[in-house]
């Protein structure tokens, strides 16, 4: 069985999306033919998926909603991959995670928090923008029934 065509979200860049954009992830995800992550496993790629979406919206884009936010959610036959295109200034990825955890700051922990629950986490630049790719691997067998029904 071939994997299925990558959902695509093409959103103005503002807060009110994120709703829209776990729904879809849920939706994508729940599909157990061709998504195989546990209920806790979904919760986490979502975080990881919010925290990416919202840095896009805050920092990239500077909260102008006129801005496009681009989400395409990959179903492949291993892993569930996502990428996350703004058209916001180059930015390059702290060279590692954030240690400080005795001095907890509001924010800036979004990068952290991708790169923990997800298996694979980068930033390219492709044209005027930058695109986040974010890879959970399945970890569950092929017709397990650990994959709860949803």
């Amino acid at each position: 069985m071939s994997a299925p065509h990558p959902i695509v979200l093409d959103l103005p860049s503002e807060a009110s999306v994120l709703s829209v954009v776990r729904a879809a992830l849920r939706a994508v995800a729940e599909d157990a033919r061709h998504v195989r992550l546990l209920p806790r496993e979904i919760d986490e790629v979502e975080v990881a998926l919010q925290e990416a979406c919202t840095n896009v919206i805050r920092h990239a884009h500077g909260g102008d909603a006129s801005k496009r936010l681009v989400v395409e959610i990959l179903r492949g036959p291993d892993a569930l991959e996502i990428l996350v295109r703004d058209s916001g200034a180059p930015f390059v990825f702290e060279p590692k995670a954030r240690d400080d955890v005795d001095v907890l700051a509001e924010g800036g922990y979004g990068i952290t928090i991708m790169r923990s629950w997800m298996d694979e986490v980068t930033l390219t630049r492709e044209g005027t923008g930058n695109v986040l790719r974010m890879v959970r691997k399945y970890k569950t067998p092929v017709g397990s029934d650990r994959v709860a029904a949803r």
